[in-house]
């Protein structure tokens, strides 16, 4: 059984491997993302209702980070963003999460394309999500 301390926080699971994570849950925070987040920036997760292709971009963002990109629960792309770049990254096929870790996050923890990813609610986050979803539906 999880403690009520574990329930309370967000994680996602990498490859088998569990971490804290921020889950941007309104349409601001998918778009501030990890700007002006100095090093080392936290994990942060973008999860998404419907799978699209999506690009990344890291402007106003100081640090270099590895962006995974997951469709299904399973890892599709990688891509290495520069800091304060204003190029639009990605791979071109769906993803339904996107997942930002520091730069040479992925390479230390040895997390490829096809490893499986997991996105766990805490409560906050649960909360803070049925609360945006009901206000977005008026």
């Amino acid at each position: 059984a999880l403690s009520l301390e574990k329930k309370m926080n967000d994680f996602v699971v990498l490859a088998s491997q569990k971490f804290p994570t921020k889950i941007a849950i309104t349409p601001e925070e998918h778009s501030e993302g990890l700007m002006y987040e100095p090093w080392p920036p936290p994990i942060m997760a973008f999860p998404s209702k419907t799978a699209s292709i999506k690009k990344f971009w890291m402007k106003n963002t100081p640090s270099d980070l590895d962006i995974i990109f997951a469709f299904n629960k399973k890892i599709v792309g990688i891509v290495r963003g520069a800091a304060f770049s204003e190029d639009h990254i990605g791979p071109d096929c769906l993803t339904d999460l996107v997942v930002e870790v520091p730069a040479g996050f992925v390479e230390n923890k040895k997390i490829k394309i096809g490893d499986s990813v997991d996105l766990v609610y805490g409560i906050k986050s649960l909360a803070r999500l049925l609360s945006y979803e009901k206000e977005a539906r008026g």
